[in-house]
């Protein structure tokens, strides 16, 4: 069976917290795709850190709700899901202002998605 959740852990305010990653949904994914089809990297390999700071505002933004929306804090009482595009709502009010985080979970979500589709997109360090 294919593998569609990953589990990383981040300092969160000076401790460690889970996140659960879903990879995108066929459509999300394909919205993804039709980006980076507009996106040439140096030397033919795909950064995609690169990537996303090529984009423009509205491009990342419309990226990091996709990615951050398919992200959960898995907390004592049970997965909380992290952003709500419909609402512009916050599951954990602490990443709201955590720009460093929130790149490094759209990233992730990425990287986890894109994985059997470009052969280094699984690597983002």
């Amino acid at each position: 069976m294919r593998e569609i959740h990953k589990t990383i852990t981040l300092p969160l305010d000076g401790t460690d917290q889970t996140f659960r990653i879903t990879k995108l949904d066929a459509f999300s994914g394909a919205r993804v795709l039709r980006l980076l089809s507009g996106y040439t990297p140096e030397g033919g390999e795909i950064d995609l850190s690169a990537f996303f700071f090529s984009l423009s505002d509205a491009d990342s933004r419309a990226l990091m709700e996709t990615c951050l929306s398919h992200v959960s804090a898995m907390l004592p009482a049970g997965p909380m899901e992290l952003f709500d595009p419909v609402s512009k709502s916050w599951g954990l009010p602490a990443l709201e202002h955590d720009a460093f985080s929130c790149l490094r979970l759209t990233l992730e979500t990425l990287s986890w998605t894109l994985e059997g589709f470009f052969p280094d997109a699984g690597q983002t360090s």
